[in-house]
């Protein structure tokens, strides 16, 4: 668990997301997605209950205040992402990095200190990964881990996403599936 200070807390979720192969056995590939787990959505993701998640997030995106929509826009990517709904997580993941950009900005210029642009980036980046938009994946990956060093998350994602690559090019060498 992540606790960067006393008002948010968060949670990694390992997610189990089938790789998109041509043969009945797909690879399964572990990403790693960061949620707020003590906020609206977050104990319905920990406990696996996506839907439920999604109905309580989705009741605050659209709060004026930039915390709480960052909170909203961030566990409804993760939960629709698990999901496997991917059109309806794809806004979520961008309007997450958009307003992590400005929270850490606001917050940290100074420091440098990214770290909640760099789990948006990364959440983004397994939805990208999912779409098979690996270079988009790969890219999202890469800036989240140039933005903290705190959270190994991104490396992992982009260990795997790689290794994924490398599989699907032994496979084509070896004949296909």
């Amino acid at each position: 668990m992540f606790h960067f200070n006393q008002r948010r807390r968060w949670s990694a979720l390992a997610c189990a997301l089938a790789a998109a192969a041509a043969s009945a056995s797909a690879a399964e590939l572990r990403y790693e997605m960061a949620f707020y787990e003590e906020r609206p959505g977050g104990p319905q993701i920990a406990g696996g209950d996506y839907a439920a998640a999604i109905a309580e997030a989705a009741r605050r995106v659209r709060s004026r205040d930039l915390e709480t929509a960052l909170v909203a826009a961030t566990n409804l990517c993760v939960a629709h992402t698990v999901r496997g709904e991917l059109a309806a997580a794809a806004p979520r993941c961008d309007d997450a990095v958009r307003l992590a950009r400005r929270m850490d900005d606001g917050r940290f210029a100074r420091t440098g200190a990214h770290a909640t642009t760099a789990r948006a980036l990364s959440n983004r980046g397994v939805l990208r990964a999912m779409t098979g938009d690996t270079g988009g994946a790969a890219a999202d990956f890469v800036a989240a881990m140039r933005r903290t060093r705190a959270w190994d998350a991104p490396g992992r994602n982009l260990a795997r996403l790689e290794r994924d690559a490398q599989d699907r090019v032994a496979r084509a060498r070896d004949g296909g599936d």
